[in-house]
């Protein structure tokens, strides 16, 4: 069977290298990041967005408060989005269902980000946050769903 020129092919070996390096990307973004903190633990989940849905309730809402009440949440998603793609890519081998790939995705995702929390909470300048891991894990999963959409996507510029 004669391979289409308009495929490109990655090795398993590329894939797994990229997925090492997005893990070392976000353990050096999220354990070297220094700053000033008032506060070691926030344990309220979604605190983040009802925060931010009472601001934007009140009213006029400048667009710096509104960046940087969305930022943090936008950010956690967007750190995970290439670990769950990468780690789909390489769970996807055509012997499980994709819901499966999922929930593995999910479940490693809490893993990974609560071992970083953990590791947070011995740091003088950083802060635990439980909304941090729900971020994470819905950005890897979203990364996730991207992995399963390339499957079905094929592109054609004529």
């Amino acid at each position: 069977m004669a391979r289409d020129p308009r495929t490109v092919t990655i090795p398993r070996a590329v894939t797994l290298l990229m997925l090492l390096l997005t893990t070392g990307a976000i353990l050096l973004v999220t354990l070297q990041i220094a700053g000033k903190t008032y506060r070691k633990v926030d344990p309220r989940p979604f605190h983040d967005v009802m925060v931010l849905t009472e601001k934007l309730q009140e009213g006029d809402l400048p667009f710096s408060v509104l960046v940087a009440l969305a930022m943090p949440v936008l950010l956690n998603v967007l750190l995970f989005v290439p670990w769950g793609f990468f780690l789909f890519i390489l769970l996807d081998n055509g012997d499980r269902y994709a819901i499966e790939s999922f929930v593995y995705i999910a479940l490693l995702a809490t893993a990974f980000s609560g071992a970083i929390e953990a590791i947070q909470y011995f740091q003088p300048t950083r802060v635990t946050d439980v909304n941090d891991v729900i971020w994470n894990v819905v950005g890897a999963i979203l990364g996730a769903l991207a992995g399963q959409i390339r499957r079905r996507v094929r592109f054609n510029f004529v």
